[in-house]
């Protein structure tokens, strides 16, 4: 079985005793024109020029003879398109190379080698264990996994640092972008080429993902699902966090319409009326999110869509109206333990406000 060396680094040992041959045959004769041409008269100088295109036409029809038996031709072709500029020193120069290449040659790691041993398969240390969390089913865990890995890329050693994006490219989330940028930051050089080879690895992925998506669309226009799917992906393509600005808002608006032309082919769709109002949100439309969220409020079970309507309601300044949502749905919002920790203050101001402002009325 061919290894990756074998076809990545294939060193040019066929022939080489040759290609020795002929470098050593092609100083000489360039080292011969060169004692001609310094004996000076016209004949001498004729007589050079001639030797010297005589060499570089040999060296053409040996290489050519050599590319026919499928011999090596980088030296070779090296050789020859030094030999005509540099005459003697040409050859000299690539058999220089030559052994050059067969010293180095025993101790570097092939280009295969080399990029496997950026993502190395993690035994069950405390990244693994990690991913296991994140996996798990836990809807926080991949956040507090984030928060490791970046404190990783501040304070690990060069060999934690690696270990670490070679998690994070295998099972990529938007919250482990920050870890990403420390390490294209980092002041080791072999980090910042594993995370710039990482960050590379997830956007040709994102992009595969987008390509087969894409394609579904076409072949079936009007299959919802593959819309979705499509729109979602999109989504979450622009907010990893990876892409510059321009690019960000020009994948966001291609899940806007996305999303848009789904809800019109499924209008019960709660789910995907949901994803349409956050990412209206994110895009700075709470005018819109509004109006897409308004008809789920009575019927939803889902608490985020709520969230997100009562922060559109916040940021239009229907204030009246926001307050009302927690009575609204008393079920969903009247129990302020139930709520996430970070909404629960937020929920019990707005509910604080009722009484107050009746007082003040009165």
């Amino acid at each position: 079985m061919m290894t990756a060396d074998s076809v990545l680094e294939e060193a040019p040992n066929a022939g080489s005793a040759e290609l020795t041959l002929v470098g050593l045959l092609a100083a000489a004769a360039g080292g011969g024109a060169g004692v001609l041409a310094s004996l000076g008269g016209v004949y001498a100088v004729a007589g050079a020029v001639v030797l010297h295109v005589a060499v570089c036409g040999a060296l053409v029809l040996w290489v050519r003879s050599r590319a026919r038996r499928g011999l090596d031709l980088r030296l070779a072709g090296l050789m020859l398109v030094t030999t005509p500029v540099l005459g003697p020193l040409g050859p000299l120069f690539t058999l220089a190379t030559a052994a050059l290449h067969a010293l180095f040659r025993r101790y570097a790691t092939g280009f295969q080698d080399w990029y496997l041993s950026l993502f190395p398969d993690s035994e069950m240390e405390p990244a693994q264990e990690l991913y296991e969390l994140i996996v798990s089913g836990r809807e926080t865990s991949h956040l507090a996994a984030g928060d490791s890995f970046t404190d990783v890329m501040s304070v690990g050693s060069p060999q934690q640092k690696q270990a670490v994006i070679a998690l994070v490219a295998r099972h990529f989330r938007p919250a482990f972008t920050p870890a990403l940028q420390a390490g294209l930051a980092d002041a080791d050089p072999s980090v910042r080429v594993q995370a710039a080879t990482a960050t590379a690895r997830v956007e040709h992925e994102f992009n595969e993902r987008w390509l087969a998506l894409d394609h579904a669309v076409q072949t079936q226009p009007d299959d919802a699902e593959s819309r979705a799917a499509l729109a979602r992906h999109l989504d979450d393509y622009a907010f990893c966090g990876l892409l510059d600005s321009n690019r960000e808002a020009e994948i966001r608006e291609k899940a806007l319409n996305g999303y848009r032309r789904c809800v019109e082919q499924t209008p019960d769709d709660d789910d995907l009326r949901h994803d349409l109002g956050r990412l209206l949100m994110r895009c700075g439309l709470p005018n819109e999110a509004a109006e897409r969220l308004e008809p789920l409020i009575d019927r939803t079970t889902d608490r985020r869509i709520l969230f997100w309507y009562a922060e559109s309601l916040f940021r239009l300044g229907r204030y009246s109206e926001l307050r009302d949502l927690s009575r609204r749905r008393a079920d969903l919002l009247g129990d302020v333990e139930a709520l996430p920790p970070s909404l629960r203050d937020v929920f019990a101001l707005w509910r604080a406000e009722e009484p107050a402002m009746a007082e003040a009325a009165a």
